[in-house]
């Protein structure tokens, strides 16, 4: 046990603290000497107790603990070896109980399995990480993190020694720096004969009919026969019989640029001794330069005609696709230059897909075009979606004034069965979603209610207007699975709770994913409803559902039937209903639009067509409304949406509801003008680019014409297969050279588009991309152990095997500090009242008189007092108990005697005081006057004393008597 300061020089206070009392001290002179000792006692004692708090007084003790963080490689090359999890069981068993242990697991990224802990069993491992990599420094950094300061720490790493990103050797030094010592487990894996492609090379920029090489690298660790497979797309475009031989390898395939636009190429090898098969392939991405592509997605066959007809008399192609075979890779959008959504259903299209267009728009520049008809925008449900986020246009109506209103009761099956589906998808939740969709495209003046159902139904929001949609919106998220189906009582209730409704149309929709019986009078009851205008809409989730029952609800109710299948669905559907119960979307007003913007589509300066209908929309803010209705309505709307371009056309191309429009001589034209708009403006940047992975990391170098000058800003965005959304920024590294790099997590394609911006606004772009066909980890195999020795080569680290060699108490000793301020604060804090209550209160003298004497006996004791044991102090405490019986006998006899001799002297008085003045003589009487008035002050003092005396006497007897 010792004493630290954390702030030494602080002590120093100590001087003047002990002169300010010293000083106190001569300036109290009339005091009385006891009470200045104790007052000046007790302030230099608070003195001392403040300066040592404020100088950071630490009691420092050794540590005996020891604490140690096992690093565990949980990467697909370690193979689930259990040998690792053994270790550690081990391993802990034969810790003493004060040593603490925790597990930190790492593969692309490190987590921690089992916090710090005396436990002397291992719980069981199962935290999560990214088993495509092996990051061994970021599991290191987190390990040394646990460890407290001072601790005696020490790291175990149980690995396979491959290590695919971070540097470790740079960790385990910053570890040593804090005297963390660290030992490793080798798990070296078996290995068997192994034929990998390592990258395929393929120019970035091609023309169409160029000719050009595609060149594949080839690894193997023994010599063997090969085929290997080139495909452009999913199209075999070679074949090549080949010779492998040990290490490295390289093969060419010639061939020829045709079809223009974006294209991924693949290469594959089958060899006849490989061990592995998911690192026998790889990727490479071009583009051929050609006239643009367009792709039209149809809601219905015949929808786009009109616009392919169109764009036949310009130099646009275009691809009319259903929306079920729309592209499932975002490269794949490369192809085209924009995207045409033809009155399509929101419900015919996949939340991913939307995603993906929307990515496409904003980061590769791509058009996007919706155009009207009754299953688009509002009608569609594609209020908020992303596609929603990339139009110019809102699907819901804002600002008007003058709609029908509205009442809406949504009844929602709260079924057990709710809670999820074997995708995954929690069609409770998403219910709750459409619920709260559907809320927020009503108004003040529209109603709500919603019911939820099981066994029973309950009011979730009792029919009210939409005037505080948070409280609403709170009130649905409540609502949990659980419990049985029963339908009837929950439309029942609907109907009873509905009536209550002041709205102008009246709508109900129920939601279910089960069963329930048909004794129940549905018929009668949704009779009951038409006659009072109330419409019922029916969603089947899943096949589960009793599809019979609710096509016959919906049949009778007149209103419509959905079954979904994907509940990802649902709420679009419930935007969709929405909307065709308000019946306020569909604008059927015969008018000439009117002309406000796009002064550069000349076609419009003409005289325009009259239409007979459109989809009311609201324009967004910054969109520029380029056809307006005479309700202010927007028909032709565009904007700018990050590198993408935008227009919302909310009539039909068909002709249903504009005829005069496809029978319009500049119709043609126009649709020419405003697909040329929407198409990539910026020009296709002159750099060469190159893209090469380096462990989890994508490296992107740009390499400038000879003479160019570095760009003002070149920044580029990385977009993986989930449409996750890197920015990274491009730094000159040498001349005409930059270069970026981005991280790399699970296999898959990484599009890369690069944008050079002059005074933030982009003038020129170029995409490029990197697939990882398999993680790192299934690379060629290297030395794990070599590596490992080259680690702890400069740390001071050991190699080790055997469990016993992890708790040895061999760690070098720490010592533990323990702040005392507080303590030392409070002692202080409770030494201010003595000191002031010395001060203040006007004790008498003999207190203090007996307080210094009590302090000078005790001091005299202790002086002289020999070392006392344990029967010494009974012994001693025995012989105090007698010595204060023999003073107290001691102090009676004196009483006594002082008693009988103060009697006799009273009786002699009295004997004299008889004898008559005349016998004395008259020299006698001189004598004794005088004598009497020398002896008076002597005797009134004597008898003070005496009497004083003579009360502690008397007291001392009552005791004894006692």
């Amino acid at each position: 046990m010792g004493i630290s300061f954390q702030q030494p020089y602080l002590l120093l206070l100590l001087l003047p603290a002990l002169y300010m009392v010293y000083h106190w001290w001569r300036q109290q002179k009339r005091m009385a000497q006891a009470r200045r000792i104790w007052i000046a006692g007790v302030r230099t004692a608070m003195f001392c107790l403040l300066i040592l708090a404020v100088a950071g007084t630490q009691l420092v003790h050794p540590v005996k603990a020891e604490t140690v963080v096992f690093v565990i490689d949980r990467s697909a090359s370690m193979k689930d070896d259990s040998r690792a999890t053994a270790f550690l069981a081990e391993a802990v068993k034969q810790k003493r109980s004060e040593d603490l242990y925790g597990v930190v697991a790492v593969g692309g990224d490190a987590a921690v399995d089992q916090p710090l802990t005396t436990k002397d069993e291992l719980q069981a491992l199962g935290v999560q990480v990214n088993r495509n990599a092996t990051n061994l420094a970021e599991g290191i950094r987190l390990a040394a993190g646990m460890i407290p300061s001072q601790a005696r720490g020490k790291i175990v790493l149980v690995t396979d020694g491959l290590a695919t990103g971070g540097d470790v050797e740079k960790e385990v030094k910053l570890a040593a720096e804090r005297e963390i010592a660290w030992e490793a487990v080798l798990m070296q894996q078996p290995q068997g004969d192994e034929v990998l492609v390592s990258s395929v090379q393929v120019p970035d920029r091609l023309y169409a009919g160029e000719e050009f090489p595609i060149k594949v690298d080839v690894d193997s660790t023994v010599a063997t026969k090969a085929t290997l497979r080139l495909y452009e797309g999913n199209r075999e475009a070679g074949k090549q019989t080949v010779q492998v031989e040990k290490g490295k390898n390289r093969f060419v395939f010639a061939q020829k640029a045709v079809d223009k636009g974006f294209h991924r190429y693949r290469v594959e090898v089958e060899a006849e001794r490989d061990t592995l098969k998911v690192n026998n392939q790889a990727h490479a991405f071009s583009q051929v330069a050609g006239s643009p592509s367009l792709l039209i997605v149809e809601g219905q066959p015949g929808a786009a005609r009109n616009l392919v007809n169109a764009l036949q008399a310009g130099s646009i192609q275009a691809v009319v696709k259903d929306p079920a075979l729309l592209p499932k890779e975002l490269d794949d959008y490369k192809q085209y230059a924009g995207v045409v959504l033809a009155n399509v259903d929101a419900t015919k299209i996949g939340d991913d897909d939307m995603e993906r267009i929307r990515t496409a728009v904003r980061d590769l520049g791509l058009g996007l075009i919706m155009t009207g008809g009754q299953d688009s925008f509002g009608m569609g449900g594609w209020f908020h979606t992303p596609i929603e986020e990339a139009l110019p246009v809102y699907m819901d109506l804002r600002g008007k004034e003058q709609q029908p209103s509205l009442g809406l009761e949504l009844v929602i099956d709260k079924s057990g069965s709710m809670s999820g589906d074997g995708r995954g998808a929690d069609k409770m939740e998403l219910a709750k979603e459409a619920a709260i969709r559907a809320t927020e495209m009503l108004t003040e003046k529209d109603q709500i209610g919603v019911i939820a159902f099981d066994g029973s139904p309950w009011t979730v929001v009792e029919p009210q207007p939409v005037k505080d949609p948070q409280t609403i919106r709170q009130k649905i998220g409540s609502i949990y699975a659980d419990g049985g189906t029963d339908i009837f009582p929950a439309l029942q209730m609907a109907y009873d709770e509905i009536k209550k409704m002041k709205a102008q149309r009246k709508h109900i929709i129920l939601l279910t994913d089960g069963q329930s019986g048909r004794d129940d009078d549905y018929m009668g009851l949704l009779q009951q409803m038409t006659g009072e205008n109330i419409t019922v809409t029916t969603v089947a989730v899943g096949d589960d559902a009793d599809t019979t029952l609710l096509e016959d609800i919906a049949q009778w109710g007149k209103g419509r039937y959905y079954l979904s299948t994907d509940p990802t669905s649902i709420p679009k559907i419930f935007s969709k209903e929405t909307a065709l119960a308000s019946r306020t979307f569909i604008v059927e007003q015969p008018q000439v639009p009117a002309l406000t913007g796009a002064s550069d589509w000349t076609t419009l300066r003409q005289g325009l067509p009259p239409l007979r209908a459109y989809v009311a929309t609201t324009a967004k803010q910054t969109a520029e409304q380029v056809l307006m209705s005479q309700d202010d309505d927007p028909i032709l709307a565009r904007w700018q949406y990050g590198l993408g371009r935008a227009v919302a056309w909310t009539s039909d191309l068909d002709g249903k509801w504009a005829p005069d429009w496809v029978n319009w001589a500049g119709n043609s034209r126009l649709w020419n003008e405003i697909v040329a708009w929407t198409l990539p403006q910026i020009n296709e940047g002159q750099w060469r680019t190159e893209t090469q992975l380096d462990g989890t990391t994508g490296k992107l170098t740009v390499t400038l014409p000879k003479g160019a000058l570095l760009p003002q800003e070149l920044e580029a965005v990385v977009l993986d297969s989930q449409m996750k959304r890197q920015a990274i920024r491009v730094q000159p590294t040498g001349p005409n050279e930059l270069q970026g790099s981005f991280e790399v997590g699970d296999p898959g394609s990484y599009l890369i588009q690069i944008v050079e911006k002059s005074s933030g606004k982009a003038i020129s772009s170029q995409t490029t991309g990197l697939t990882v066909s398999y993680s790192p980890e299934f690379g060629l195999p290297q030395d794990g152990e070599q590596r490992l020795k080259e680690w702890l080569a400069g740390t001071g680290g050991t190699l080790i095997g055997d469990p016993g060699d992890v708790f040895t108490g061999k760690l070098p000793a720490k010592w533990e500090k323990q702040p005392i301020t507080e303590w030392l604060l409070v002692l202080a804090a409770l030494l201010w009242p003595v000191d002031v209550a010395g001060r203040r209160l006007q004790l008498p003298d003999r207190f203090w008189q007996r307080l210094a004497g009590l302090l000078r006996l005790r001091q005299t004791e202790v002086a002289s007092a020999p070392p006392v044991t344990e029967g010494g102090a009974v012994l001693e405490r025995l012989g105090g108990v007698k010595r204060r019986t023999r003073d107290e006998q001691v102090t009676a006899a004196a009483a006594g005697t002082a008693l009988e001799g103060m009697r006799k002297q009273q009786d002699e008085k009295r004997k004299a005081a008889l004898v008559s003045p005349k016998e004395a003589a008259p020299t006698s009487a001189a004598k004794q006057s005088t004598a009497s008035s020398e002896r008076k002050p002597q005797q009134g003092a004597s008898q003070g004393q005496a009497g004083e005396a003579f009360n502690r006497l008397l007291a001392a007897k009552q005791r004894k008597q006692k």
